[in-house]
């Protein structure tokens, strides 16, 4: 009997599967009405493979980044554009966003962020003068107060991680090299206003390689779960360098996403993320072997200890807060719910990798009390990212908007969802409807029109 091909769910099924053309479309239909404060850009993006895909061997963080951009001025939205990103080192397909005047397209382990117009017609890579010639990040944070932008960066070719700030003209202010053996995936860091945490949790590098020379499943990503590779918290001064760094151990797990962290007035230091028990295990071609919980971690450096406690039971991923909060002290997290066949996990249950990785409702979540609000978009119909848009002499942490993409499987098509951010359980203010779907991906930001027009 012929066995049957093997069917890759991260390019062959719904809106996983790429898409093979670029469009525009103008004046695009609005349901409701949009905040007229709401001047600028949506950005979003993720990997769009484009042809000689091996389904074998191919993982979801793989492939050249399509991006997806919506202009909204004055209560309409002016267009729909959707990029491959071009550029003779890659396509980067994991963030985009705007610092120093420039949009740029983001991906980690070696490549450069490439520079993209705001029109999205335009596209150069942009190295920083050679400071980012080692490659990027996928997760920089930029102090709100100083204007700065962090990064944990790491190259599989180099036996350090490096660490490098760009000021608010994004030129190159500080780089450290810290040793990392096992080369740690780090697709994330935490920032706080006077600290760095450096997350090395056990994906790594040696161990896909272990593995390969094993005979075992390998794909495109060279990553896997690392059963020797301790999980540690790198803890350094903002501005610091490897002699400074203070590795503490920490909960044995795998992080994508930090939602926050602040300093605590006794010293200790807290990181809230979303955990996964383990990560890239059974589940080869993508991110679900687990699922994602909650947490918040208290960092004592006193005593070189991490406490961790459960913030909230449903199961979330792709956290934000106020930018404007980063690093500081905050309450409330916006988040993308995540669903398995269409229903939101909120106790642990068993999954078939082969399901994929899913989204579902927004959620909203008050990390002080645990007290979690839900918007459920209607049958087939999941949010990707949100993103937190404050209105203008905002009065209040969740005085704004939530703007995401969601995902219409009844008519295979996407719109641009404009939430109250105070209130998340109401009708949603505004549904730009857009000509064609956008691929599941990553990240996406809001770029105010006062910092790129």
């Amino acid at each position: 009997m012929t066995r049957p091909a093997f069917t890759n769910p991260y390019l062959t099924e719904g809106n996983y599967a790429p898409l093979t053309e670029e469009v525009s479309s103008s004046n695009l239909p609005v349901t409701g009405n949009l905040p007229r404060e709401l001047n600028g850009r949506y950005l979003r993006i993720g990997p769009n493979p484009r042809g000689g895909i091996d389904p074998a061997t191919h993982h979801w963080f793989n492939g050249a980044g399509m991006v997806h951009g919506i202009r909204l001025r004055e209560g309409k939205a002016e267009w729909y554009r959707s990029r491959f990103i071009e550029s003779e080192f890659g396509a980067p397909n994991t963030n985009v966003v705007t610092h120093g005047g420039r949009i740029l397209t983001l991906i980690e382990a070696g490549k450069p962020p490439v520079e993209i117009s705001p029109d999205l017609a335009r596209m150069a890579v942009w190295d920083c003068e050679g400071a980012l010639s080692r490659g990027f990040t996928a997760h920089p944070k930029i102090d709100p107060v100083t204007g700065d932008m962090h990064a944990i960066t790491y190259n599989p070719r180099f036996s350090s991680i490096r660490y490098v700030v760009l000021d608010p003209d994004g030129r190159a202010k500080h780089s450290s090299d810290i040793d990392a053996v096992d080369g740690p995936m780090i697709h994330d860091m935490a920032l706080t206003e006077t600290r760095v945490v450096v997350l090395d949790l056990p994906v790594t590098h040696a161990a896909a390689k272990r593995l390969a020379q094993a005979g075992g499943p390998m794909t495109r990503l060279p990553l896997t779960w690392d059963d020797r590779h301790t999980a540690r918290l790198g803890i350094l001064p903002v501005g610091g360098t490897a002699e400074q760094v203070q590795w503490i151990e920490a909960p044995r797990c795998f992080v994508f996403h930090v939602l926050n962290a602040f300093d605590n007035p006794d010293g200790s230091l807290t990181v809230d993320v979303v955990r996964y028990d383990s990560m890239f295990v059974h589940d080869v071609w993508g991110p679900s072997d687990a699922t994602p919980t909650l947490v918040r971690w208290t960092v004592n450096t006193a005593r070189g200890t991490v406490n961790e406690e459960l913030i909230s039971q449903h199961r979330v991923e792709f956290p934000r807060i106020d930018p404007a909060l980063t690093g500081r002290p905050h309450r409330y997290g916006w988040f993308a719910g995540f669903n398995a066949h269409g229903l939101m996990i909120t106790d642990d249950v068993e999954r078939n990798p082969a399901d994929g990785f899913g989204t579902g409702p927004m959620i909203k979540v008050d990390t002080r009390t645990g007290d979690t609000k839900t918007h459920d978009y209607g049958p087939g119909r999941v949010t990707m990212e949100p993103a937190f848009v404050p209105r203008p002499d905002a009065v209040s942490e969740d005085d704004g908007w939530i703007l995401s993409v969601v995902h219409d499987a009844n008519i295979n098509r996407a719109e641009l969802v404009v939430l109250d951010a105070a209130d998340i359980t109401a009708a949603p203010i505004a549904r730009v409807h857009l000509p064609n779907r956008v691929p599941f991906g990553f990240h996406g930001n809001w770029i105010d029109g006062n910092e790129i027009d």
